[in-house]
């Protein structure tokens, strides 16, 4: 991946790192209980990418999130952190990058996924300027 696009972002990664998570997940209407689920250790991403493609399977507390995407397509699943809220969006690639954007009723969040030859950084971007940033390493 060295030098810009990546050819396979399939792998499992761990969390090493987290800035503001339980700000943003806050800022986008995770209740109480479900964002210290989502902020407890220890978590995993499993990513699968089959061409334009995409499963991440987000790992906490012994409790799995799947969501799935297809770069240029319309996503229709769940906003992604475990509650019933449905979210729509577009995600697409732009070199070493993948961006989802995304809408739940009013609430608007963007998710920048950097990716780099030891993993990737998740920058979440939520309502009033809201931001948190997450270091994943890949896992042999």
């Amino acid at each position: 991946m060295a030098g810009g696009a990546f050819t396979d972002f399939s792998g499992t990664y761990e969390l090493v790192s987290s800035e503001g998570y339980e700000k943003y997940l806050e800022s986008i209407g995770v209740d109480a209980a479900t964002r210290k689920l989502l902020t407890s250790d220890p978590q995993t991403v499993e990513v699968l990418q089959e061409s334009d493609h995409y499963t991440f399977k987000s790992t906490v507390a012994a409790k799995a999130f799947v969501s799935q995407l297809t770069l240029g397509q319309e996503y229709v699943g769940d906003f992604g952190y475990g509650d019933d809220r449905t979210a729509k969006g577009i995600a697409r690639r732009d070199g070493n990058r993948i961006i989802l954007q995304r809408k739940a009723g009013t609430i608007e969040a963007t998710t920048v996924y950097s990716i780099d030859d030891e993993g990737f950084d998740a920058m979440l971007y939520g309502p009033n300027a809201v931001t948190a940033k997450r270091r994943y390493r890949r896992q042999p």
